[in-house]
């Protein structure tokens, strides 16, 4: 059996989380137009009857001024080491590659680096020439493909010329398992994920989601979380007049979580709070999930 883990970097919002939800024809990573939106590496395993492939999603990286930044981008440069391939995706409708090239070269490893040309379908056919020639020139990729992953283009190609890099070996991963993270992290990531979809863009990125007790038996699940937001007249928007802002996070959230676990949630709990400063505060940005 071939087996091997695939890292997917790139700069935030060019469809990392999308390719890799697309690559595993399953929801794994919580998905926004938003800039931003995936914090952690987030594991996809791809099992099928003569492979194994592990994907790892990874946070987009910019270089940033908060903690919080500068964290993601760690996270996304280790996951980048003891892989098989790397992905690197880049958004075709950007008009410099000079950031990519910054980050392209900042990776320090020996990984065949694979580049996609995602969002290929939002420029002519004459601009993405001079843009795959230019990829070529300044990238040296071991192989540069076009993709539209929204369109669902390129999803086959993608998987075939990762097929060849991958190692004899077994599983790393039970068959059956779709990812790394426990029903735990992924309410976080549903509930963070309904904060992005129904607030304006600065606040989602400003709050954090701590689950604070998670509880599964055979009646259902109950779970209890708590939204920190950094400053105070963000924690009334969150809620909502009444508390109705709230009130779809919640209804939405347990909607889908429901309908990825296929089980019944018994309770959904969610607290509002504030935090002033949380992205700058080490002992915070631990207490909240993200590790050093």
């Amino acid at each position: 059996m071939k087996v091997g883990f695939i890292a997917i970097l790139g700069r935030p919002n060019v469809g990392k989380s999308t390719l890799l939800n697309a690559l595993l024809s399953k929801r794994v990573s919580i998905v926004s137009s938003k800039a931003q939106t995936t914090r952690d590496a987030i594991s996809g395993i791809l099992n099928e009857k003569d492979y194994q492939m592990v994907f790892v999603d990874t946070p987009g990286i910019f270089y940033g001024k908060e903690k919080l930044d500068s964290l993601m981008k760690k996270t996304a440069f280790e996951s980048s080491q003891d892989v098989d391939a790397i992905i690197y995706m880049i958004d075709s409708s950007i008009k410099s590659l000079d950031d990519d090239v910054r980050i392209f070269n900042s990776i320090s490893s020996n990984a065949p680096k694979i580049v996609v040309l995602n969002k290929i379908d939002l420029i002519k056919a004459a601009e993405a020439m001079e843009k795959k020639k230019e990829i070529k020139e300044k990238f040296n990729p071991y192989l540069l493909l076009e993709a539209s992953i929204k369109e669902n283009f390129g999803i086959k190609e993608i998987k075939e010329s990762i097929y060849p890099l991958l190692k004899e070996g077994e599983p790393f991963y039970p068959e059956g398992m779709l990812t790394d993270k426990d029903k735990s992290y992924q309410a976080k990531e549903i509930i963070r994920a309904k904060l992005l979809h129904f607030l304006r863009q600065e606040i989602p990125h400003q709050c954090a989601v701590k689950i604070t007790s998670f509880k599964e038996d055979t009646k259902g699940i109950s779970i209890k979380a708590k939204i920190i937001a950094e400053k105070e007249n963000q924690k009334g928007i969150i809620i909502g007049k009444a508390g109705s802002m709230i009130k779809n996070i919640k209804i939405a959230a347990k909607k889908q979580m429901e309908t990825d676990w296929h089980c019944h949630i018994n309770e959904l709990k969610i607290e509002v709070d504030f935090d002033p400063g949380w992205r700058n505060s080490t002992k915070k940005l631990i207490e909240f999930g993200y590790d050093e």
